[in-house]
């Protein structure tokens, strides 16, 4: 590896004058004092760092799905079955409107008129002439305001019954997470304590749960309830337009999808091209006074400002490539609704379907892709759920090992203190031992200083007697742990 001339390098201000940026073509050459630029540059061997970019790291370790209903009591049960189906309920019901809707469309075109004069001709002989048929559309029309009555309160029902559910359960995990982590002893928090971990996940872990088990699972029932409903009503209403539909569909995801695949490359290239210009930033700013006193302030900018054109090229490579991909998605959506209708038309023209059949299975079968899309968004906090429930679980289920209230219980306390054959090592450092073989007897009522030299563990005794640790061994071989930890 060569030594390059660095951003700091030394010229005369009447050789490197401050000139603008757009008028600096190549990068202004600023020999360093500190080398010898007569002499050949010497070649410095660095050592190259390994590459671990390749390797696979493992998945986060997650608990599965109904483990996050652990805490969930028989009114939490209760509230879940009642929301889940409030939701199965109102993502029905958008679908179930267009049935309703076909048939309204086919009430009032039921002759097939060609134009608007003899359609307001129809709609007057079914309004006024034929009471049957006004009695027939005055029913309809109050079915589709039922629904929308039923959308509001089975909505409030789902939304109320998964967020109170999601609000009672995790203020039990919270409860069980904080009464566990009380009952610790002090060698806990040596080792976990520093990296704020016991913080982060009350706080953040919590709510990452409370979301799966909330709102997320309401929403994910109701879309996927839209997206059955809404292939039963397609088909049912008219399975030719329902199977094109379907077949089309694939190649409208497939243009969305490529395009979000290259809008994600660009968006990483363009995320290092800013990160590469705020580090020649950082610099120059960290050094200004370096950076001042070997002028070398054109040096700087024409650095950021080089680094700053990757960014101006990927910004435009990124609005094309939306520009395109919502361009193909959309044309491919309007060419398939063109096709549909097309073969719809020839449907009603030889009497194998009307027109509301068509309109139906056509719009049910998109509210069902578009209620498929919804459900898989969710997915993404249920796995942000597991993955803190298994962390907060895995805190919950373990013991303390100081905490002791059905040990051994000794008859009478005299008040001597004695270490008799004490090993202890805190947990953080198993493997430098603090005392070994310890002995010390305190006789009650009867001052002793502890006198040693740095590290000798005299700081750990007191700890040890107040329970905040256990020793590895003590009082004749027998572990401390195995007595009642009230009386000692």
């Amino acid at each position: 590896m060569m030594i390059n001339r660095g951003l700091f390098g030394w010229s005369p201000p009447h050789i490197q004058p401050l000139t603008p940026v757009s008028e600096v073509s190549e990068p202004p050459e600023s020999p360093s004092p500190y080398l010898d630029t007569s002499a050949e540059p010497v070649p410095i061997e660095v050592e190259e760092e390994i590459d671990d970019g390749d390797e696979i790291e493992p998945p986060p370790a997650a608990v599965p799905f109904s483990r996050l209903f652990a805490c969930a009591d028989r009114l939490d049960w209760v509230l879940m079955v009642v929301g889940s189906l409030a939701a199965a309920a109102h993502g029905t019901a958008l679908v179930v409107y267009l049935h309703y809707f076909a048939k309204i469309i086919h009430l009032l075109v039921h002759d097939h008129p060609d134009t608007m004069d003899v359609l307001l001709s129809d709609f007057y002989d079914v309004m006024f002439s034929k009471p049957c048929a006004f009695r027939f559309l005055n029913l309809l029309t109050l079915t589709i305001v039922y629904i929308a009555v039923g959308v509001f309160a089975f909505g409030w029902i789902e939304v109320s019954c998964w967020i109170l559910t999601g609000e009672r359960q995790t203020a039990v995990i919270r409860s069980k997470y904080v009464q566990v982590l009380l009952n610790q002893d002090m060698s806990f928090f040596d080792t976990y304590g520093n990296n704020g971990d016991i913080v982060s996940q009350v706080l953040s872990d919590v709510l990452l749960i409370q979301s799966a088990l909330s709102e997320k699972v309401g929403n994910y029932i109701h879309n996927m309830a839209t997206f059955f409903s809404g292939l039963v009503i397609g088909f049912f209403n008219c399975w030719q337009i329902a199977l094109i539909t379907l077949a089309t569909g694939p190649f409208i995801v497939a243009a969305g999808g490529i395009s979000n695949i290259f809008l994600h490359r660009l968006a990483e290239n363009i995320q290092d091209a800013y990160a590469e210009a705020a580090s020649i930033a950082e610099q120059a700013v960290s050094y200004i006074r370096t950076l001042y006193a070997f002028t070398n302030e054109t040096l700087a900018k024409y650095s950021y400002a080089t680094s700053l054109q990757a960014t101006l090229r990927y910004g435009i490579l990124i609005s094309l490539v939306q520009g395109l991909g919502l361009g193909f998605t959309y044309g491919l959506a309007i060419c398939s609704c063109a096709l549909q209708l097309w073969v719809g038309r020839f449907l009603v023209t030889h009497g194998r379907a009307h027109g509301g059949e068509v309109i139906t299975s056509l719009f049910a079968v998109i509210l069902s892709g578009l209620g498929l899309n919804q459900a898989a968004t969710n997915f993404y906090s249920f796995e942000q759920g597991r993955i803190a429930a298994y962390r907060l679980f895995e805190m919950i289920s373990r013991s303390s090992s100081s905490v002791n209230h059905d040990g051994i219980t000794l008859p009478s306390v005299q008040g001597n203190i004695e270490f008799r054959n004490v090993y202890f090592s805190y947990l953080s450092r198993p493997e430098i031992p603090i005392l070994s073989g310890f002995y010390l007897t305190v006789p009650a009522k009867k001052a002793v200083a502890l006198v040693g030299r740095n590290g000798s563990g005299k700081s750990s005794i007191i700890p040890l007697m107040e329970r905040f640790y256990d020793p590895t061994l003590g009082i004749g071989n027998v572990c401390f742990s195995h007595f009642n930890a009230l009386i000692l």
